[in-house]
């Protein structure tokens, strides 16, 4: 199943044209591959490692940003009248970053035919709001639609965010076409400065060079959906995301083998909007009430060109 190893305890599930693996380290993607028409191919990077243990998180093809996604700064924001603070959970960066779910370990609630299906419980560590969290993965024919689902039980109004983080492959030409018309510009941390217009090296609405990108930012609005093309492999995919997911956060970082194009709710520390002048609307922060579940997806559907 590509290049690299899927590990032994893997969960997989295959139709007659593609094959998916996941983890519960993390609630991640494994691998998701083409197996029709190509002499198969991956359609997200397959993850590195000797397949003894599981890969990190990032090292693999995909994995859930619940109940935020990228970075919250220094980890501080003020909600319900409280200041909440969390764990700096990316090594030495300054920032939160992408949520409790991927550095998680999930349950396995169901895994039968085209199907799995995965739960979280979070008890309120990393994250003062506990909540609980599902993953649906289903194979329809080559196709993957990918389910996340959130359940506030802190007993009090949560602040949410959710999205998904897929990895592509960096192959020679590959081409990235979305329907945005804005970018926030960032800091050296990643942290959003500025919202402008797109500019020419990053107008994907031209069916953009990947490799011409270089750039860690977010997208939006989003009409989905995006189309990923390796002219030279002869495949493509189509992006596409329920309506709550209307940003992108696209991040081709120069001379990688991947790049990524993330589709989220709300921009980056959306949960510090105020310090920019902007509305909870505008950030596209959400609250979840107690007991309130909130449903998004992602779907790929790829194709032989």
């Amino acid at each position: 199943m590509g290049n690299r190893v899927i590990p032994d305890h893997a969960l997989v599930i295959n139709t007659d044209t593609a094959r998916l693996a996941v983890a519960l380290h993390g609630g991640c993607i494994l691998a998701y591959r083409l197996e029709d028409g190509t002499g198969g191919f991956d359609i997200l990077r397959p993850p590195a490692g000797s397949g003894d243990r599981p890969p990190a998180p990032m090292d693999t093809a995909s994995f859930p940003l619940v109940p935020y996604s990228n970075r919250i700064s220094a980890g501080r924001f003020r909600f319900g009248g409280q200041d909440h603070r969390l764990p700096l959970n990316f090594g030495d960066g300054p920032n939160s970053i992408h949520g409790v779910g991927w550095q998680s370990r999930w349950n396995l609630r169901r895994q039968a035919g085209d199907e799995i299906v995965l739960d979280l419980r979070h008890d309120g560590d990393g994250w003062p709001f506990p909540f609980h969290a599902s993953q649906r993965f289903t194979l329809d024919g080559a196709a993957l639609h990918h389910e996340l689902a959130v359940t506030n039980v802190s007993g009090r109004p949560m602040p949410a965010g959710l999205g998904l983080h897929p990895y592509f492959p960096r192959h020679r030409g590959a081409r990235l076409t979305a329907d945005v018309t804005h970018v926030w510009l960032t800091d050296e941390q990643c942290l959003p400065t500025e919202r402008v217009s797109c500019p020419d090296q990053w107008n994907l609405r031209q069916d953009a060079d990947v490799d011409a990108l270089k750039c860690d930012n977010q997208f939006e609005p989003w009409r989905g959906p995006a189309r990923i093309v390796w002219p030279a492999d002869g495949v493509g995919v189509e992006l596409d995301a329920s309506d709550d997911l209307d940003r992108l956060v696209v991040f081709a970082p120069d001379g990688a083998d991947f790049f990524c194009v993330e589709p989220v709710s709300h921009m980056t520390d959306a949960f510090n909007h105020d310090l920019r002048g902007l509305s909870r609307e505008e950030a596209g922060m959400r609250v979840l009430e107690d007991g309130e579940t909130w449903r998004v997806w992602m779907r790929l559907t790829p194709a032989v060109l």
